[in-house]
């Protein structure tokens, strides 16, 4: 029987971390928390993630922290960062960087769904791909190596 699709979820944010992982849970996905980029890095090596969302500042670093491990490692894994502040700076910056998105809470079931519909197509209504628990990572295909 194949396991629900992971998603990680880097954030320090107690009421952030409880919507993300209750909208997370409710569209059928396994969300697997972190709250640093050191352990973002664990993570990654022990399993196959379908894509982050990650807090702008942890307290070993930041997002782009986030996205350079995730370039090292040759992943195509999206990474959605989550501001607290929510300025458009920060969303162009994010942007630039790599982000796939930039959300800012209160997070919105609609919003949340429709980003993991843009990262996970058989995830939408309709859609005739195998079921989302079934869904293959294509993403890690091989060996899983990050540089720190």
């Amino acid at each position: 029987m194949a396991s629900q699709l992971s998603v990680l979820v880097a954030c320090n944010d107690d009421e952030s971390r409880s919507a993300l992982a209750r909208i997370l849970s409710d569209l059928g996905l396994d969300p697997v928390f972190a709250s640093s980029v050191s352990q973002v890095r664990t993570i990654l090596l022990e399993r196959p993630i379908r894509f982050v969302f990650c807090e702008d500042i942890l307290p070993d670093g930041s997002f782009r922290d986030v996205l350079h491990t995730l370039k090292l490692a040759e992943t195509r894994v999206p990474l959605v960062v989550c501001s607290l502040l929510g300025e458009m700076e920060e969303y162009l910056e994010a942007m630039e960087s790599g982000a796939f998105d930039f959300i800012a809470p209160p997070f919105r079931p609609a919003e949340l769904e429709a980003i993991v519909n843009s990262v996970l197509p058989e995830c939408s209504p309709g859609s005739k791909k195998q079921p989302l628990a079934e869904a293959a990572n294509p993403a890690w295909g091989g060996e899983r190596k990050l540089a720190s």
